[in-house]
């Protein structure tokens, strides 16, 4: 006797599909089946409750797997062929964020130039020089002008993971940091993951995107 599974093999098993291992469910032995027939099962939905179909998101942008896919649908990640994630922070002033702080005391800069620092992996840190001789600089420098003032010596982190992620963490600013268009700061000393083109606000009118780079 031979069934048809519900994905359209034919099987010599009655049970199990000896093609796919679909569940079949026919009768076997003592039946009342012919032996000689094939039985057409009728095709029921299946539903895949295994815990392999709840995926990581994406440790380069942050987007949803979706199933099996190889490739990320946000970034083009390769989940079968992990690779090293570059990131960049793209830094200009922001007079959105400047008129909504209402800042009175400081003076929009009108000729600043965008700065790009490529992140390293572990702690790039968000920050102004003094300028001093054998002094410490942080990875992402704002000290040349024109100067943000609102933006603390050493004001937050960006730190890159090994896993290709990125994760943001104020590291106890005076003015705070802000992600998007929040006036609320995010809370000291708390990582908080960071999507490709998520843009960040530090000081009076300074804006810091990420950017995975192509």
């Amino acid at each position: 006797m031979t069934v048809v599974c519900p994905s359209g093999h034919t099987s010599q098993t009655t049970d199990y599909c000896d093609q796919c291992g679909a569940r079949v469910g026919a009768g076997g032995p003592g039946s009342g089946a012919d032996p000689g027939a094939t039985t057409v099962l009728p095709i029921v939905e299946e539903v895949d409750t295994s815990p392999s179909i709840r995926r990581d998101p994406c440790p380069a942008c942050g987007a949803t797997r979706s199933g099996d896919d190889r490739f990320c649908e946000g970034c083009g990640y390769d989940f079968l062929s992990p690779r090293a994630v570059a990131w960049d922070a793209v830094v200009v002033a922001d007079r959105g964020q400047f008129d909504r702080l209402g800042v009175s005391s400081v003076a929009f800069p009108v000729d600043y130039a965008e700065r790009r620092f490529s992140l390293v992996e572990g702690e790039n840190r968000i920050g102004r020089s003094r300028g001093h001789a054998g002094e410490d600089k942080p990875e992402i420098d704002l000290a040349a002008t024109p100067v943000d003032p609102g933006v603390s010596r050493l004001h937050a982190v960006l730190d890159r993971r090994a896993d290709g992620g990125c994760v943001l963490r104020d590291v106890g600013s005076t003015n705070g940091t802000f992600i998007g268009d929040e006036l609320t700061p995010i809370p000291p000393h708390t990582d908080m993951p960071l999507s490709d083109g998520d843009r960040i606000h530090v000081g009076a009118w300074t804006a810091i995107t990420v950017r995975l780079r192509p």
